[in-house]
């Protein structure tokens, strides 16, 4: 099928109630057209046969022809919706699939991997057992005819709908030929020629060129009925199992029809068993290999883990708006796992190759491909873990994703280059990636895992090889090679042996692998072991990885500060069951902000009491810092103007009437800086360029000379402002541990504050005289 030029279109606007927009591509006896519904402006595809296949053919019964082509119903079969004749040719209304023919492809691409060749027709194989067992046979089946769709998905379209006698002399065999020898016999096409079809689009797919192609129709039709088609010997050379895959081939390919696959059941069955030690690398165990393919046909069935409504709420509101900030929504997209997934998944499928597309290792680069809309209609048609049903499975869930955010987090804060914190994110992410398959689509076997590992003490690893057959990475890896996704992504995704120091990376991507393994083990503590342990096996962690990755410990303590989870509420005394306390923190390892970070923790569990977290926060920042003021800030109800809510320091009356500026105030650099939400540290408030920006009010009452500003933001929305000051020229001296636990705290804080703080009672002083 060839692509056609737009202008073709010119002399034929419309066909019946349709426009035709666009010409899509052509084949020897039909053409596809992008069109739309004059009537309901739906956008729409056309399948148009130039001459009736049967003369005198009426509507009606062209209608009731296509009746069983239009029931069908499956995600890889491109849905028909209506059939008509207009203007005395046969229309197939089809849905409007975005995406690039298997052709298309080919064109550009040459080949693909075996793996993802076999899955591909896999994918195709399913359709056509789907409309095989409805009684609807393909009859002509060639990759012009199979859609990559944007999610991936191989989509088998233009089944034949009545029988129509093979012209040999009007078929374009010098870009192919791809029919079955008894149906260039004359025979009628069957299942048994789709299976042969099937395998010439294997063959493609492999070789990169058609199994028979020549200008002359005669010769091509000789070579069809008298050659063995086999790969050529360069092909597949080396690959896993590269035998067993000539031999599948040939049992397609097969001239007499029952040598070959009993249907297309079959032939996946076959290639399944072909992919299966692929993906795992080699022959796996028989239960191994089982466990792959049972979740290989549960995705199928359902391929998307569910996302949490919350953040594709987020992600909709920030491809909406007016100025729309990539990074932005790349942080939120990372914020959903199930997302980051499917995002990674769809960039690195075929579709995405034939536009722009390559090796995606990163959401922002998949946001910037796929672009904002897209993103944004995207997260609206995901699962979410709201309407699952089982709440304790979406609960459980919901922990996995949490536990492997932290593990993210951990890995991208000890990142030494900030380009490359996205990586080791999605690295530390993938690394859970078996794991959080298992627990969603094999939930039984979960449970056998959980309830053996704890009879076995605790030794999870032994408990998932007997359940599974294989350990959670190997799944998670088999899983990643079947999405496509690149081998820098996938090489990272197994974790450094345990038991091991790791040596230092000599690659770039073995950084990605060692943080992310450090993220991993070090939320692993955090959320698997005893509290009571935590410290001892944290070190333990810490001490196995500074070596390998040119970090102190003190270095990584400060980032575990940082992303502290929240402590359980204390249960109350003499409660049957209630948790124990866990032992206090050794002091050298307890930085005061890091204890204000729990103190918030303990008082959102126990009272949402707007002062006394704020009055935490501000004291542990006065207190460690040796300020002359600390200030929290927060916006007025219904206005764009900050005013001091809460105040610290030798002038707290001077501070509770003066300190306040508008949020659409350009000239005033509180303004600006809370706009932007940008931390900010001001070494000397008396340069000339940042004191013409500073409020009048602030020289005449303040005269502070080194100060900081933290933004509080609620979503993409600024509702207060952490302030601090000191009296002396470069005052704030920062270590980065001591950075990243005030960014925590503040973090922390603005999570802790109700949605509703910049609409509470009005503005009120916090703090009697003499209480700071």
């Amino acid at each position: 099928m060839e692509t056609l030029d737009p202008t073709s279109a010119a002399h034929l606007p419309t066909l019946g109630p349709y426009r035709l927009l666009r010409p899509l591509a052509r084949g020897w006896a039909s053409t596809w057209w992008q069109a739309q519904d004059t009537d309901s402006q739906r956008e729409l595809q056309l399948l148009v046969w130039q001459r009736l296949p049967l003369p005198g053919l009426s509507n009606q019964v062209w209608r009731a022809a296509c009746g069983p082509l239009m029931a069908l119903r499956h995600p890889n079969l491109v849905t028909v919706l209506d059939a008509s004749i207009e203007q005395g040719q046969p229309v197939l209304v089809i849905e409007a699939v975005q995406g690039v023919s298997l052709a298309q492809w080919l064109a550009e691409q040459e080949a693909m991997a075996p793996r993802q060749a076999v899955l591909t027709v896999i994918g195709m194989l399913d359709g056509l057992a789907f409309a095989h067992a409805a009684g609807v046979v393909h009859g002509r089946l060639e990759p012009s005819c199979v859609i990559l769709d944007a999610a991936g998905r191989p989509r088998v379209s233009d089944f034949s709908v009545l029988p129509v006698p093979v012209d040999l002399q009007q078929l374009p065999t010098a870009s192919g030929l791809y029919l079955s020898p008894e149906v260039v016999q004359g025979g009628a096409p069957d299942t048994a020629a789709d299976i042969f079809c099937a395998g010439l689009v294997l063959y493609e797919l492999l070789a990169g060129r058609p199994a028979v192609q020549d200008p002359n129709p005669q010769r091509a039709r000789a070579r069809l009925l008298e050659e063995d088609l086999t790969l050529p010997a360069d092909v597949a050379r080396g690959e896993h199992g590269e035998a067993q895959l000539r031999s599948i081939l040939a049992h397609c390919l097969a001239r007499e029809p029952a040598q070959r696959y009993a249907g297309a059941a079959q032939l996946r069955e076959a290639l399944q068993e072909w992919l299966t030690p692929a993906l795992l690398e080699g022959e796996a165990d028989s239960r191994g290999g089982q466990t792959l393919n049972r979740l290989m046909q549960q995705m199928m069935q359902q391929p998307d883990l569910p996302v949490q409504a919350e953040v594709v709420r987020r992600v909709r509101r920030l491809a909406g708006a007016e100025k729309v900030n990539l990074d932005e929504i790349s942080r939120a997209v990372l914020d959903d796992v199930s997302l980051t997934q499917k995002l990674l998944r769809m960039t690195n499928a075929a579709y995405f190759s034939s536009v722009g597309g390559g090796s995606i290792t990163t959401v922002s680069r998949a946001v910037a491909l796929m672009g904002f809309m897209a993103i944004r209609d995207l997260a609206g048609t995901l699962p979410t873990l709201e309407d699952m049903r089982d709440r304790a499975r979406a609960e459980a869930l919901r922990e996995e994703y949490e536990r492997g955010r932290l593990a993210g987090r951990y890995a991208a804060r000890l990142c030494p280059t900030q380009a490359e914190e996205e990586e080791s994110f999605i690295t530390a992410l993938l690394q859970n990636l078996g794991r959080t398959l298992v627990r969603f689509y094999l939930p039984d076997e979960a449970a056998q895992i959980r309830q053996l590992s704890h009879s076995q003490g605790g030794s999870e690893a032994s408990a998932v090889l007997s359940v599974l057959g294989l350990s959670f990475e190997d799944l998670g890896v088999s899983v990643a090679r079947s999405w496509g996704l690149p081998e820098a992504l996938v090489r990272g995704m197994r974790r450094p042996a345990a038991d091991h120091t790791p040596r230092r990376p000599e690659k770039r991507d073995d950084w990605f692998r060692l943080l992310a393994g450090l993220g991993n083990e070090l939320a692993d503590v955090q959320t698997r072991v005893d509290r009571r342990e935590h410290a001892l096996r944290q070190t333990a962690v810490i001490d196995r990885y500074t070596k390998a990755l040119g970090v102190t410990g003190s270095e990584i303590w400060a980032v575990i500060d940082a992303f502290q989870p929240p402590a359980p509420p204390k249960a109350a005394a003499g409660v049957a069951g209630a948790a124990q306390p866990a032992p206090a923190i050794p002091a050298e390892q307890a930085h005061p902000l890091s204890r204000a970070r729990a103190r918030v923790r303990v008082a959102v569990a126990h009272t949402r009491e707007t002062e006394l977290l704020l009055k935490i926060a501000g004291e542990a920042v006065f207190d460690t810092f040796q300020c002359q003021h600390v200030v929290v800030a927060l916006r007025e109800p219904g206005t764009e103007t900050f005013a001091l809510r809460l105040a610290f320091g030798v002038r707290q009356g001077v501070l509770r009437q003066h300190f306040r500026f508008r949020l659409d105030d350009e000239g005033d650099l509180f303004s600006t800086l809370c706009r932007n939400g940008a931390d900010t540290l001001i070494r000397d408030a008396a340069s000339p360029r940042i004191a013409s920006r500073l409020p009048a009010w602030f020289h005449r009452h303040i005269r502070a000379s080194s100060l900081m500003l933290l933004p509080l933001v609620q979503g993409d929305r600024p509702v207060g402002l952490l302030y601090a000051d000191k009296v002396q020229v470069d005052g704030f001296r920062l270590a980065d541990r001591e950075l990243a636990l005030l960014r925590g705290l503040r973090d922390e804080l603005q999570l802790a504050l109700p949605d509703s703080v910049a609409a509470t009672a009005p503005l009120r002083a916090a703090l009697k005289p003499g209480n700071s």
